[in-house]
This record gives structure tokens, C-alpha cells and sequence, in this order.
């Protein structure tokens, strides 16, 4: 490869990498700010509050028009597994990118 030939295959990484790199950035950015709220969906999820609120609704308490899927065990157990996977993921990422400085 000539010096021309590497210079823009350089050019090309660098400025796809940017491209990359942004996206990433904000969706970091979005799930960081997120963890708080997604702290309190696992504190209700292991209250009291949240037994109360699935008998309410197995009674028929709650109107079968209001969204009642935080009350299916698995829809917020599965959300914790898939947060934790990707938090996960972050360290091996951040593992590997660190390890070939």
C-alpha cells in the first residue's frame, strides 16, 4: 500500500469511527440518565406496593384500559436480566478497547 492508498484508508476509519462514536455517546448518555428512574421500576417491583397493585388487578380494580404490563412478572424481570447484560457488555467492551492502548 502507498502513502496515498494508507493516508485515506486512514481518512476513512478516522471519519467512520466518528460516526460510530456519536450515537454511542448519546445512547450512553440516555441509559445513564435512565438508570435512576429504572432503579425505582426494581424497588416497586420488590414491594409491597406492586403485590398490591397485581391483586387490584387480578379484582379487576384497575381499568383493562391502563397499560398493565409492569404487573406480568416477567416483563420486568426480563427488562433487569437485559439491563444487566448490557451493563455487562459495557465492561467487556470497555475491557477490550482498554487493553489493546
Amino acid at each position: 500500500m502507498d502513502k496515498i492508498e494508507r493516508v485515506s484508508k486512514m481518512e476513512k476509519i478516522l471519519g467512520e469511527h466518528r460516526d460510530v462514536l456519536q450515537p454511542l455517546l448519546d445512547a450512553l448518555k440516555a441509559y445513564e440518565e435512565h438508570q435512576e428512574a429504572f432503579n425505582e421500576l426494581m424497588e416497586y417491583y420488590s414491594s409491597q406496593d406492586w403485590f398490591d397493585d397485581l391483586e387490584a388487578s387480578n379484582k379487576g380494580e384497575i381499568p383493562e384500559d391502563i397499560p398493565q404490563g409492569v404487573l406480568s412478572e416477567d416483563a420486568v424481570f426480563d427488562m433487569y436480566g437485559e439491563n444487566r447484560d448490557v451493563a455487562i457488555e459495557l465492561l467487556k467492551t470497555a475491557t477490550k478497547v482498554l487493553s489493546n492502548e
